[in-house]
């Protein structure tokens, strides 16, 4: 396979084309698209195939279509419409004016010196007891092997293994919050079903141990496997039936393993010339910097606008900002990925985030290659973790204030908008009103630095029994007055069939007035949204009380909620882009697979082609009341009108309810759609599923139009009327 990195990115200068009028008629009843030379995004991808004459773009292992795939060809939009489908070109986030859809990618690039990653495989030989290797995690125990193969040198005569497990097992200052229980720690992780195979030319193996109820002696120190004495260059350890780890799903992990001599002298060991590989390392909820880098400008090729970044885990936190008392630093490609983005059409919103042990009562220096430092995994063992620290601790209150005028200070020239903390727990009014005295101070630091800047407090959750008493607290404290947005995080893969979705629309401009009584005048936004995707589904029993969603509904049901929250005005951040660490849920735009080494080559999810389609379809507009009737009303039909600044009106429309699997086999819904006060000629329709757009059969009427025979589907279609 070969290898492809690529190291710090060049900023895209100049580039004018607008390829969103790029459009062929279907051919043999297929939609067709131009052979696009994928010029616009050469300086991050190279094109390593075509397929129907469309370039296949590699952003290192993921590879994505340059036009949305035929996920469900030959759908007749309408009823004796002779018309050609055409294949929708996306366009780039430069090429876009605006729209209201953004991500929070899955942290920032950053450069090697601050890509913390303490579970890498070369603990296991590095005779450091205190260090340790996590396999990648897993949702089910028996969903793949995870396996150690150490390299010897030489050939040795080898009787016994010996699994090191961690004396204390890391992990022990988790903050759970609403995180299931973990079942073991890290370091003490052994697989129930464990195989060891002995080589000496690595090609013939020879298994000295099998057991299929494996239980270590002791899981916090060392563990003997013995059998016959033979000769070996190459050991290989493999674990099947892997227990349920930390916060990572189900995980093989070890503080070490050794590989006595006759003389007991341990040969498993760097200092010795042994090498290691192994099945897949956890590199933690930030992930590693080379899948960073490469999957960091898919947010442009999805044609997104806004990006959010600086919540957990980023290279932006304060913790990775200070990691020398009163020395602050950006790390420097993390800086050079933000200022591409601004280059490229995108909007940063700044999550300034989370504490320091450095300031801490005792001060605590973490060591990179012996803690877990993810947000949480690294908290204060407080019932509220860092929120309680910042509240009782005066120096780390100052040094927080310190570091939100620095990053202000520095980034001013490219982040407009900064978001003080990121989920102030839990969101009651106590607690809002003790968050009052952070984001107070916070204002008065941000505007003395940059009067301009846009400020954002903490956002919590959306609150689904309408509990909205954080912010009514800020309200009383009138500090909702002095901030220019509100963010929440709305649903988390809550079905489309919840109350709160389904009301969302009328719930949502009653709680934009009582803000306004606060004397609010700003924007929304809902900086965290997404819905879950896991294969194989987590058999942790209720977890987040989440249902196994196809990749199909996923996908259909995010392009419902990102059209409602562009009705509504609100700017919406899918989370999170491409993170290939959180299993269990299956959240990210792109598939998690079966692991390969430390990096995890991962592909586009339907969600990432049809969210791609709706940037470009919802290019300009705002959320419009355009009067629209069905001649037949057997099945209700969700319809979201909109107007863009050239007069050109859009409704968004699909099948209410859950959607039917496999998509269609409730068979079509046809009906006439009738669209009051439209003037002027033709219509088309687009498909966001298979990003097509099709030439309508158009009647005029009295008031407006009649649109015959549309088939509604699951999915959303956005009906284009020209003015």
């Amino acid at each position: 396979m070969r290898q492809r990195r690529l190291g710090v990115f060049i900023v895209l200068l100049g580039l004018s084309a607008v390829l969103g009028g790029l459009l062929v008629p279907s051919q043999g009843g297929r939609a067709q698209s131009p052979g696009v030379s994928g010029a616009e995004l050469s300086k991050w991808a190279t094109i390593e195939a075509h397929d129907n004459g469309v370039p296949i773009h590699a952003f290192g292992y993921t590879y994505v279509y340059g036009v949305s795939p035929d996920f469900r060809p030959g759908v007749i939009l309408q009823e004796d419409n002779k018309s050609p489908a055409k294949k929708i070109q996306p366009k780039k986030s430069w090429e876009i004016k605006n729209n209201l859809f953004g991500s929070t990618p899955a942290r920032e690039p950053r450069g090697a010196a601050n890509d913390d990653q303490p579970l890498l495989a070369v603990h296991l030989i590095d005779g450091d007891v205190l260090s340790c290797w996590a396999s990648r995690g897993q949702n089910q125990p028996d969903f793949e092997p995870a396996w150690i193969r150490i390299d010897l040198p030489v050939e040795a005569m080898v009787s016994r293994v010996v699994l090191v497990g961690h004396p204390n097992g890391m992990g022990g200052e988790v903050l759970q919050l609403s995180e299931p229980t973990a079942k073991v720690k890290v370091g003490q992780a052994y697989p129930r079903k464990l195989e060891i195979r002995l080589s000496r030319d690595a090609w013939r193996w020879d298994t000295v141990y099998e057991a299929d109820s494996y239980t270590p002696r002791d899981v916090a120190s060392r563990n003997e496997i013995l059998f016959p004495r033979q000769l070996a260059k190459q050991v290989w350890i493999i674990g099947k039936e892997l227990p349920q780890t930390h916060q990572y799903g189900h995980s093989f992990s070890l503080a070490g393993v050794e590989v006595p001599d006759q003389d007991g002298k341990n040969l498993a060991l760097v200092s010795r010339g042994a090498g290691v590989q192994v099945s897949s390392t956890h590199t933690g909820y930030g992930m590693d910097r080379y899948t960073q880098d490469n999957l960091w400008p898919t947010q442009y090729d999805l044609g997104f606008k806004w990006v959010r970044v600086g919540y957990d885990m980023s290279w932006l936190q304060w913790q990775y900002v200070e990691r020398e008392k009163g020395k602050m630093k950006v790390d420097e490609r993390t800086e050079a990925a933000l200022t591409e983005a601004v280059k490229n059409g995108l909007n940063v919103v700044m999550t300034l985030d989370k504490g320091n042990w450095l300031y801490t009562t005792p001060a605590r220096m973490l060591d990179s290659t012996r803690d877990l430092m993810e947000t949480y995994s690294s908290q204060p063992s407080r019932p509220r973790g860092w929120q309680d620290v910042l509240s009782d601790e005066p120096a780390v209150f100052e040094g927080y204030l310190n570091y939100i005028r620095f990053m202000v200070r520095h980034f001013k020239d490219r982040v407009q908008i900064f978001e003080i903390w990121n989920e102030w727990n839990p969101y009651s009014y106590e607690e809002g009103k003790r968050y009052a005295k952070v984001l107070r101070a916070a204002i008065k630091v941000i505007r003395e630095e940059y009067p301009q800047a846009k400020i954002m407090p903490a956002s919590p959750g959306w609150m689904i029994e309408d509990n909205h008493a954080f912010l009514r607290a800020l309200g009383e404290e009138g500090l909702l007055s002095q901030v220019d947005l509100i963010g929440f995080h709305p649903f988390y893969n809550t079905s489309p069939a919840h109350p709160a979705v389904l009301s969302f629309p009328e719930t949502f401009p009653k709680f934009k007035k009582m803000m306004e009584g606060y004397g609010f005048k700003g924007n929304y936004m809902a900086t965290e949204w997404d819905y879950f995707c896991a294969y194989p589904v987590s058999d942790i029993e209720d977890y987040w009380n989440i249902p196994a969603y196809s990749e199909l509904a996923k996908a259909v049901y995010s392009a419902r909620m990102s059209i409602m929250f562009a009705n509504l005005g609100i700017t919406n951040f899918w989370n999170e882009t491409f993170q290939t660490m959180q299993t269990m849920r299956g959240l990210s735009l792109f598939r998690n697979q079966f692991s390969n080494e430390v990096t995890c080559p991962t592909q586009p999810e339907v969600v990432y082609y049809v969210l791609r389609t709706l940037s470009t379809a919802l290019e300009d507009v705002k959320g419009s009341d355009i009067p629209v009737t069905f001649g037949d009303t057997r099945r209700k039909v969700q319809y979201f009108g909109f107007t863009r600044s050239t007069g050109e009106k859009l409704v968004a429309l699909w099948l209410s309810g859950l959607m039917e699997e496999p998509a269609g086999s409730a068979g079509d819904f046809t009906t006439d759609v009738l669209i009051k006060g439209v003037k002027g000629q033709g219509a088309t329709i687009v498909d966001t599923l298979n990003g097509t757009e099709l030439a309508l059969n158009v009647e005029q009427t009295a008031d407006g139009v009649a649109l015959r025979k549309v088939n509604i589907q699951d999915w959303p279609l956005i009906v284009r009327l020209p003015n």
